[in-house]
């Protein structure tokens, strides 16, 4: 019931200074170009473009801007947001209407004064509903709540090693039964060789006695062949020689 009354009642300021914008554009020119000066100062190149130059224009950009967040304030749809817009909008329209520290006269000072703590006091009425959730949960709260508490991060922690803890000891069975599995074939692959080799050394040293006995054959036959070769070439050597001599006494005798 109160949210109903304060939140009119509230947005009626706005609303009220939001249509004089629009209505009367010239008087608010020069507030306007201020406004637009310092948003394009803050904001970046690619959005501060899409400002208008012209002041009158933006006058009547940030008044139909203020009296829409009024009506959307006062209706209760999405007040929260409405509020927002309208404190982002009356921050730097404070501090333009209500610079009492460039005011030339004392009246004049005093003046700017009352309206800046006028304003602030507004302003106080913006930041309370922008931040009113009207007894339902907040987003903080509810990203609050949807991450897991410390206990609860505890029994994550907990159960995450013991996992690895069973991981690990599971590994280490498996391993050894390995290794157990390994040397049990490696025992029976042991026994068949030795088995195979009781088995047929006999034939093994027997191939290896004729092979020996060829190997002698091979070398007498050779010796016998290296004799008949060499008595062979000898003889030629000597027929050779003599046939030398022959041709030599030949020779001679014709000197």
């Amino acid at each position: 019931m109160i949210r109903t009354l304060a939140r009119p009642l509230l947005a009626s300021a706005f609303a009220v200074d939001g249509a004089q914008m629009v209505k009367d554009s010239k008087k608010y020119s020069e507030e306007a170009a201020a406004i637009s000066g310092q948003l394009r100062a803050v904001l970046p190149p690619n959005i501060s473009m899409y400002i208008p130059r012209d002041a009158e224009t933006n006058a009547r950009i940030l008044g139909g801007a203020k009296v829409l967040a009024s009506a959307a304030l006062a209706t209760g749809k999405a007040p929260r947001l409405a509020a927002t817009t309208l404190a982002a909008i009356q921050v730097p329209t404070t501090l333009h209407r209500h610079a009492f520290w460039s005011a030339q006269n004392s009246s004049d000072k005093e003046s700017k004064k009352r309206g800046l703590l006028t304003d602030a006091a507004l302003l106080g009425g913006l930041f309370i509903t922008s931040a009113d959730t009207a007894g339902k949960p907040g987003l903080a709260w509810r990203v609050q709540k949807a991450m897991p508490g410390k206990s609860e991060q505890e029994k994550m922690i907990a159960n995450a090693q013991d996992q690895g803890k069973q991981f690990a000891a599971t590994a280490s069975d498996q391993a050894q039964n390995l290794f157990e599995k390994t040397k049990d074939v490696a025992g029976q692959v042991s026994e068949a060789v030795s088995e195979y080799v009781d088995e047929h050394s006999d034939d093994w040293k027997s191939t290896a006695n004729d092979l020996k006995d060829n190997a002698l054959n091979y070398r007498d036959q050779a010796v016998e062949f290296a004799s008949d070769f060499s008595a062979k070439q000898s003889k030629e050597a000597k027929k050779a020689a003599k046939k030398a001599q022959k041709k030599a006494k030949k020779s001679a005798k014709k000197f």
